[in-house]
C-alpha cells in the first residue's frame, strides 16, 4: 500500500489514512487534509481513463481537457473507446482510482516532514539505540536535544532524503554538534554525508548528473546575501535580482522538463539551504544540490548557466565605478 512503500522510500511510518465524506466537495471532487489542513485536491472521471501526452504525439483525443493533479501534465480524460487510439499514439493512460492514488502518494512525500513529531523522532531513536547504544548514549541529552534532530531530519524529509539510514545520520549529528547545534547546519553536514545514497536517484545516466549551474560571480553575491540565525538560515535579496534569477531558473527548468529531465541546480555548499529556500515557494520541484553531495565519480553535465543580470545603462568603466552585481555583462548560458 501507500504507506509501505513511503515508510521503505523515506523511512518513516505514516499515520493510519482516514477516509470520510464531505457534502462541501463538488461531485467526483476530493481532497487531502493533513492535520485538519488542506494540502491538495483534484476531481476524478469515473468510468473514464486519463490520458497523458508524455510523448509528444500530435494526435488529439476526445474527451474532456483537464490537468494531470501531481505534475501540472495537460491531460484528457477519455472514454474507452478512445484508450487504444490513446496507447498506440504515445499517450500515458491510466485510470481514475490510479490517478487519487498517485495524487495522494505524491502529497504524502511532499509532506512527510510535517507528519513527523518530537515523540515519533523519540520512537525511531529508540530503535537506533537497540543496535547502537552508544551512539545514542553519546548524543542524547548531552550534544543535543530531541527537538533538534526532528528538525535536522524534517529539512531531510522536505527536500525528499530518505531518513532510513538513521545511525549515519545521528553519527553525522554528533560529530559536528560540538561546532553547531543549528538544525540548518547539521542537516547540510548530514546531506554531505549522504549523498553517495541519495544523487544517483538524479543521475540521467550511471555517474552523469545533467544540471543547471550559476554563474561563479552571482554565487559569490549570494554568499554576502545569507543570514544565519541561531535557529535558521535565510537569503535576502534585492527585487530587481530576485526576479532576474527567477527568470533564468523559470526558463532554463521549463527545458529541463520538456526534455523530460529533473529539474537540478547544483550550488555551492555555504548557499545551498538558503537558495533552495528562498525560490521554492514559486518553483517547489526544483532540486537544488551542492558540490560537496556529489559523489566523486559523478560528472556534472551543464544543461544552462543562470547568468549575472546585463548591464542596462552604461558600462561601469564609462560611469567611472566598479559594475554593481545587477550591471554585469553576463557570458552566454551553456
Amino acid at each position: 500500500g501507500v504507506r509501505k512503500s513511503i515508510a521503505r522510500e523515506l523511512g518513516l511510518v505514516i499515520p493510519p489514512i482516514a477516509v470520510r465524506d464531505n457534502l462541501e466537495l463538488d461531485t467526483n471532487e476530493y481532497r487531502f487534509l493533513i492535520r485538519s489542513r488542506e494540502v491538495a485536491r483534484g476531481r476524478l472521471m469515473p468510468k473514464r481513463w486519463l490520458a497523458m501526452n508524455v510523448s509528444g504525439s500530435n494526435v488529439e483525443l476526445r474527451g474532456i481537457p483537464t490537468v494531470e493533479p501531481v505534475f501540472g501534465i495537460d491531460a484528457t480524460w477519455i472514454g474507452e473507446e478512445e484508450r487504444k487510439t490513446a496507447e498506440i499514439n504515445g499517450y500515458s493512460v491510466v485510470d481514475a482510482s490510479s490517478v487519487m492514488v498517485t495524487h495522494l502518494s505524491e502529497t504524502l512525500r511532499q509532506h512527510a516532514w510535517s507528519l513527523l513529531s518530537r515523540q515519533d523522532t523519540q520512537a525511531l531513536i529508540d530503535v537506533v539505540k537497540q543496535k547502537h547504544p552508544t551512539l545514542v548514549s553519546e548524543l542524547l541529552p548531552d550534544l543535543v536535544s530531541i527537538g533538534v534532530i526532528q528538525r535536522v531530519l524534517q529539512n531531510l524529509l522536505k527536500e525528499g532524503i530518505s531518513v532510513r539510514n538513521l545511525p549515519l545520520v545521528l553519527e553525522t549529528v554528533a560529530d559536528y554538534a560540538p561546532v553547531s547545534k543549528n538544525p540548518d547546519d547539521l542537516s547540510e553536514q548530514v546531506r554531505r554525508r549522504l549523498g553517495e545514497y541519495f544523487v544517483p536517484a538524479y543521475e540521467s545516466s550511471p555517474g552523469v548528473l545533467e544540471a543547471i549551474t550559476i554563474d561563479p560571480r552571482i554565487e559569490q553575491h549570494l554568499l554576502t546575501r545569507v543570514q544565519r540565525t541561531a535557529n535558521e538560515i535565510v537569503l535576502t535579496l534585492d527585487p530587481q535580482l530576485a526576479q532576474h534569477l527567477l527568470q533564468e531558473l523559470t526558463a532554463r527548468a521549463a527545458d529541463m522538463t520538456q526534455r523530460g529531465l529533473q529539474p537540478i541546480v547544483v550550488t555551492a555548499a555555504e548557499i545551498r539551504l538558503a537558495f533552495k529556500r528562498f525560490f521554492e515557494p514559486s518553483l517547489p520541484r526544483l532540486v537544488v544540490l551542492s558540490y560537496q553531495e556529489l559523489p566523486a565519480e559523478v560528472e556534472i553535465r551543464n544543461v544552462g548557466i543562470v547568468t549575472a543580470p546585463v548591464a542596462a545603462n552604461r558600462p561601469a568603466a564609462q560611469q567611472g565605478g566598479e559594475a554593481p552585481m545587477n550591471a554585469v555583462p553576463a557570458p552566454s548560458s551553456a
